[in-house]
This record gives structure tokens, C-alpha cells and sequence, in this order.
């Protein structure tokens, strides 16, 4: 392929990236993808440099594309990044009324795909018109959850729009004329894996112990808790897993030397390897010791090794460290020293960071075969092992509570409540018996005060109207207002997500305990359940029971956006149904597979609902807030 000479490439600002030419997303290319997780990370990288420092520049990857005949720039790599960007600039246009000086159209188009075209230009331009026409579910839903963001960072808006437009930098490739762009886009997507932050970590931490035994050790622990999809012991050497587990694999070490004592007597030891090691021939994925007879298992983690490890150090320095795995190297490296000096060594990190890990293998919830959520310990038998439930009685509850926190808040940087978990088992365990093990009932309980302080510390009526820090809600014991600021009710569309899974958590429980509440069909809704059953899932569309935009000319509601006719539903579900009647609604959902959300539910139970049933929707909307703040209390037969 022809080198690319240097006038082809070209640092430009988010500014000058919209005031210059037209870019096209060619036919070939997939369709926006990016979900919730990747448009909020986005947003938290731009916001945190530039509230830290507003002056410096921010690279936000490259945009490769291809020059047309006829100037316009055919986009190979970079649409997800392209296409967020358009979308942010219109939500800060419309949403936040910001000024974005020159930019006064969005210059990138689709080929062959017009609703995704229209859809960007709809944004841009009146994101409220009403209109039949058909709306790319995934870029709009990409518009909701910016513009959710940054209504939680009002104050912040004006400056983060000044340093996106001028500071955050792209950097355009244009590739030569001649390129067989078929060859050229199959390489992109097929790039080689590039080093990992916590492999060159884990050689800087090496670098401080000080003899080859010790790496070793530390190594092999490394190692076997960096895969994150299966079970810790299966990441040890069968030969000396019973010595480091006990028999029922549930044992943990606290003593360095008589952990290297026991790992010294397994097969191959990791030779010291400097930076430059690593790097000239980077491990790309986790070589860990697996017999041929062992199945792992199929189990998902819910975050990776890199974020794993910042909780770790959280936990164990009970700072506010960032959970943020972009800046891991420099968060480590402002808590690690060499052996004399006040500050956490890598022979105790190392401990501390097994014993975490066999508490989240236990205690964390999972995917299992990409369905279900678990909560399973591993036991050996005979000569293989199980996977048992963790918490006997109180699973189900437990992986409920989990999964309704964890959808809640779906980017990394936002899993306070997994850090807070994983504090509370760590600073529980048994220290004497040295078993991982806690008290069930009172993990339970933890969780649920923890849901109440989350709900409370966030959305409560303050004095100076500024909500309790994640961190302290997390590490300290504020003080909790007592009430709900109902404000955080009225935002339409933009009621958070954390409040309708509290809620369908909330009456998960109730109805689990068989619990029945006035003027509802309970038989419905027991039925639905029974038929369906419920479990938390990414749902990030808040949904109009009845539309804001009825089909058929019906008489609109007049207010449409109470927090009694809303419910958080699968985008895909709200865009086909949105101008949908709440009969037609209801018969859709009834012949689903599941139950998306219970509110919903309690909302379909009812024969009327609408303009005309004002006393309905005012009933069950005050039904809701009750069950959202009050604190479940079993009945006593």
C-alpha cells in the first residue's frame, strides 16, 4: 500500500471536524451500534479533562476515510465516534441551548440508509417535530441518554461545550487514491490487539519484589485473576489447588511467603520480564493453566480485569480512587512504592487482590450461557466440581438487587455500588478462619440500605440542592435526607433509570412475598408474572403508557408526561409501540415471552387508562411513589 504523505493527515477540532467537507458512511460499513455504556464513557472522558484542565487538548482517536471524486470523504474507520459527535452537538444545540459558533448543520450522511439519515438531520434540527415518519432507534436512543447525562451536570454545560468544540482534537487519515478500500477496511477490523494497561502494570509491580520466587508467585496469581470469565481456582495449577483453596476451595492466604511456598512446587516459573519485554512480545490473551478435563464454564463477568483491579485498590486503601481503567497506570502509580517507604506494596496488593477476587467469583453476580444472572460458588466433587448457588435462600433476592443496580448503571465508571459490595464482603470476611464466607442476611441488608442510600443521597430534598457524593455514600455514613424531592419525578422522558429499577425491584419484592395492594387486579398481575416472570435487563427508553402522539386522531392526555403514565422499556419495544393506545400496547406485551417492566404490568392491569381516567393514573401513580419510599416491611402472620 502507498505511504501516506504528510498533507493526508490532519489534527482537527470537534469544530473544524463539522465546518470542513461532507463525510458519507459507505454501504459496507455496519450501523451505529454504540449503546448507553459507550456514548456515557464518551461524555465522562471529555468532562473529566475538561473540568481538570480546560486549556489542554484531548484526542479522541483517528478518523480514517477515503477522498471521493467528488470531495467528499468516504468514512473507513471512525463512524461510531462521527456519528456521536453529531448527536452530542445537537442535544447540546436543542436541549441545553448552546452555542456551537460555526457548526449549523451536521455534515455526515449514510449511504443507502435514509431513516439513519433523517433520523441525525431530525435531531439537529427539531428532535420534538411529532411525524410519522420512521426514526433509527439506536441514534435517537444515543440522543436520550446524552442529553440524561448532562441534565446531571447542568452547571457544567457551557464549559464542556466550549472544550469540546476547541480542545478535543480527532485526527483525520485520508488514505492515498489508489487503496483498495475492501482490503483496507478488512485490515481495520482485524487489527492486532495492542498491550494491555494491567500487563504493563503487572511488570512494573514485579519490577519491585524482590526475589524470582516471589515473582513467580505473584505472577501466577496475576494471571489467574486476570481471566474474569471463569472461576479464579481454575486459574491455578490443579497440582497445588487444594494447598492454596483447601479442600472445598474456599480458603485464602494472608501470608506471602507460605503463598509462594505452595505455588513454588508447580510447573513452569515466570522468568523476570522488564517493560520491554512485555512489549516485544505481549502476551495478547491470558495463558492459564487449563487441563484439558476442566470446563470452565460459561459465565460473562460484568466488568473487566483493568476496572476489577481500581475496585481492588478502593477497597484496600479506602481512597476515592477513580474507576476510570484509561487512567490506571498513573492511579497505581500515586499508591505503589518499593518496600520501606508508607504506601501499599505489590506483595500485599497481591493478596488483597485474590481474596477480592474469590469474594466477587462468590458473590458477584454473572451472565450464564448469555441468558440468565447467577450467583454461584464453585465446590469440588470427586475428581471434577459444581457450581452451587451462593447464598441458599437468599439468592434470588441478592441476584435481583445486583442485576437492578448493574443495569442502572451500565458504564464502568459508575459501578460505586459493585465497590461498595465488594468492601462490604471483603471487610466481613472471617479474618480467623480465614474462609470466604459472610453472613448472607446481613449482605442482603447491606444491599438494600445501599439502594436507600443511593436513592435518598441522590434524589432527596437538600438544602443546598446538591446531592451526596458516590464516594461518601459508599465509605461514609452521611446524613440521609428523609424525603424525596418529587422534582426528580417530573422530568418526563428523563426521569433516571435507577428510580424505575428501584421501583420494579420494589415490587418485585412484594409480589415475591405475596403481597396484594388495593384497587389493583392482582389476578392480572400474578397471572402476567407467572406466564412471563421478570428480570432486570438494559432497558434505557422511557416509555408513554398512553402516547404523547396517539394514532388515529384519538384525544391526547393532557398531562401526558406524569410520572404515573411513564415505565423504562427495551428501546426497540418503544420505538415500534410509541403512538400505540394502551389497549394495543397491553395486547402486544401479553404475547411477549417476559415481563419488561412490573410497572407496566400494574399499569395494564387496569380496564381504562388515559385523559378521561384521570383518577386512575392518579391512583396508581401514588401507589408507585409509596412503594418507591417506603421501606419493605414483611407481614407478620
Amino acid at each position: 500500500m502507498t505511504s501516506l504523505e504528510n498533507k493526508e493527515i490532519e489534527e482537527l477540532s470537534v469544530s473544524q471536524l463539522f465546518c470542513e467537507q461532507t463525510y458519507v458512511i459507505p454501504i459496507y460499513q455496519r450501523n451505529y451500534a454504540w449503546g448507553e455504556p459507550e456514548v456515557e464513557q464518551l461524555l465522562q472522558d471529555v468532562m473529566d479533562v475538561a473540568m481538570q484542565n480546560s486549556t489542554s487538548d484531548y484526542y479522541i482517536g483517528s478518523l480514517v476515510a477515503y477522498r471521493r471524486e467528488n470531495g467528499e470523504f468516504e468514512t473507513i474507520d471512525g463512524q461510531q465516534r462521527h456519528t456521536t459527535l453529531s448527536i452530542l452537538l445537537a442535544v447540546l444545540k436543542n436541549e441545553f441551548e448552546q452555542d456551537l459558533g460555526k457548526v449549523d448543520h451536521i455534515n455526515l450522511g449514510f449511504d443507502s440508509r435514509p431513516k439513519s439519515d433523517q433520523t441525525l438531520r431530525k435531531l439537529f434540527k427539531d428532535p420534538h417535530r411529532a411525524g410519522d415518519e420512521p426514526e433509527e432507534r439506536t441514534i435517537r436512543s444515543a440522543y436520550e441518554v446524552a442529553y440524561r447525562y448532562l441534565s446531571r451536570e447542568k452547571d457544567k454545560v457551557a464549559a464542556f461545550t466550549k472544550y469540546l468544540l476547541e480542545c478535543v482534537k480527532i485526527l483525520r487519515v485520508v488514505v492515498p487514491a489508489d487503496t483498495d478500500l475492501n482490503h483496507y477496511f478488512e485490515i481495520m477490523n482485524n487489527r492486532g490487539e495492542q498491550l494491555e494497561k494491567h500487563e504493563v502494570l503487572k511488570a512494573r509491580m514485579m519490577e519491585k519484589l524482590d526475589t524470582d520466587q516471589h515473582r513467580t508467585a505473584f505472577a501466577k496469581i496475576w494471571d489467574a485473576c486476570s481471566d474474569m470469565n471463569r472461576y479464579v481456582q481454575l486459574g491455578v495449577d490443579s497440582k497445588v489447588r487444594e494447598k492454596i483453596f483447601g479442600k472445598k476451595w474456599d480458603r485464602y492466604s494472608y501470608d506471602f511467603e507460605e503463598l509462594c511456598e505452595k505455588l513454588a512446587v508447580a510447573s513452569p516459573t515466570h522468568e523476570q520480564q522488564t517493560l520491554a519485554d512485555i512489549i516485544a512480545e505481549p502476551k495478547l490473551k491470558d495463558e492459564v493453566y487449563k487441563p484439558k478435563t476442566e470446563e470452565a464454564g460459561t459465565f460473562s463477568t460484568i466488568i473487566n480485569f483493568s476496572n476489577f483491579l481500581l475496585h481492588v485498590l478502593r477497597v484496600t486503601t479506602q481512597e476515592d480512587v477513580p474507576l476510570d481503567d484509561k487512567r490506571l497506570l498513573d492511579t497505581f502509580g500515586q499508591h505503589f512504592a518499593r518496600k520501606g517507604e508508607n504506601k501499599l506494596t505489590p506483595d500485599e496488593f497481591i493478596l488483597d487482590l485474590l481474596l477480592c477476587r474469590l469474594l466477587y467469583d462468590r458473590y458477584i453476580i454473572k451472565r450464564e450461557n448469555d441468558e440468565g444472572w447467577s450467583l454461584k460458588s464453585l465446590t469440588p466433587y470427586e475428581s471434577s466440581f459444581n457450581y452451587n448457588n451462593s447464598a441458599g435462600d437468599m439468592n434470588k433476592t441478592l441476584i435481583m438487587i445486583q442485576s437492578m443496580f448493574h443495569v442502572s448503571f451500565p458504564a464502568l465508571v459508575y459501578k460505586h455500588w459493585l465497590n461498595a459490595a465488594l468492601n462490604h464482603l471483603f471487610w466481613e470476611c472471617d479474618e480467623d478462619d480465614l474462609k470466604v464466607k459472610v453472613d448472607e442476611a446481613g449482605y442482603l441488608e447491606f444491599m438494600e440500605e445501599l439502594s436507600d442510600k443511593f436513592f435518598y443521597g441522590r434524589f432527596g430534598i437538600f438544602q443546598d440542592n446538591e446531592p451526596i457524593d458516590y464516594y461518601k455514600l459508599t465509605f461514609e455514613s452521611p446524613r440521609l435526607p428523609k424525603k424525596l424531592d418529587k422534582s426528580h419525578l417530573e422530568q418526563a422522558t428523563n426521569v433516571q433509570n435507577f428510580i424505575f429499577n428501584r421501583l420494579d425491584y420494589q415490587l418485585w419484592k412484594r409480589l415475591d412475598a405475596g403481597e396484594t395492594f388495593e384497587n389493583v387486579n392482582m389476578d392480572y398481575v400474578n397471572n402476567r408474572l407467572r406466564l412471563n416472570g421478570f428480570n432486570f435487563t438494559f432497558r434505557t427508553s422511557v416509555e408513554h403508557y398512553y402516547p404523547q402522539h396517539p394514532l388515529g386522531g384519538a384525544e391526547k392526555m393532557a398531562d401526558v408526561d406524569r410520572f404515573g403514565n411513564l415505565c423504562l422499556i427495551s428501546r426497540s419495544n418503544n420505538s415500534k409501540l410509541s403512538n400505540y393506545l394502551p389497549l394495543a400496547k397491553k395486547q402486544h406485551y401479553e404475547k411477549a415471552s417476559t415481563v419488561e417492566s412490573l410497572k407496566q404490568v400494574f399499569m395494564m392491569s387496569y380496564s381504562d387508562w388515559g385523559g378521561g381516567y384521570s383518577e386512575v393514573v392518579t391512583n396508581h401513580e401514588e401507589l408507585m411513589i409509596k412503594v418507591l419510599t417506603q421501606k419493605y416491611e414483611p407481614s407478620v402472620s
